[in-house]
């Protein structure tokens, strides 16, 4: 009987210690004490909006834009790349963008006699609509791993930026021009048929 006893009693104090280490491990866990042993992640998102501004944006294009674009990048010893260890990501999209200009910026003056002259501001990129991004192909070495990822968010960035919004503008600068008069002949030729008009752009 004392054998049995001495079993029972180990078992006992197995199982008394296995549950304060499962209390433990649930405190410190909680208390956020095992930080350091594994992985901590937060993530926190706040807005305000802080001001809302009337605009009177005029838009003449809509351009339906597709494309791909690529980016490479390796690394390097003694300034050539070491073999295996590029990486390249090939970045398919499609939008659309919106051309035209600030109607607040117009000025209309009466030239003479139903003569008119229209100033018309700088034509401006207006924003995006349905854009989608999606990764067409990687080409990774066996050994990319050693080379940092490929920002795919700065490739966008530079389809979307000031830059490529700059080129659209300039590409399509006399078709804007085309656009303007359309827009503004239909207006003022509605009231006055024999209104003689004039465009002066930025």
């Amino acid at each position: 009987m004392s054998r049995v006893s001495k079993v029972a009693a180990r078992v006992l104090i197995v199982f008394v210690v296995f549950l304060a280490a499962i209390v433990g491990f649930t405190t410190l866990k909680n208390a956020g004490l095992l930080s350091p042993l594994g992985i901590k992640s937060e993530t926190s998102d706040s807005q305000v909006v802080q001001s809302i501004k009337r605009t009177e944006e005029v838009s003449l294009l809509a351009l339906g834009i597709q494309g791909i674009t690529s980016e490479e990048r390796c690394s390097t010893a003694f300034g050539k790349c070491v073999p295996g260890t590029s990486d390249k990501v090939f970045l398919q999209y499609t939008f659309t963008g919106k051309l035209g200009f600030d109607g607040a910026g117009v000025e209309v003056t009466e030239a003479g006699p139903g003569s008119y002259t229209i100033s018309v501001p700088a034509f401006e990129f207006i924003g995006y609509s349905e854009p989608k991004f999606e990764v067409a192909v990687t080409d990774d070495g066996v050994l990319s791993f050693v080379t940092e990822d490929i920002d795919q968010a700065g490739m966008i960035t530079k389809i979307l930026g000031e830059e490529a919004q700059q080129k659209h503008l300039d590409d399509n600068e006399e078709l804007l021009r085309e656009q303007t008069k359309v827009f503004y002949d239909n207006i003022i030729l509605s009231v006055a048929p024999d209104a003689k008009i004039t465009y002066e752009y930025a």
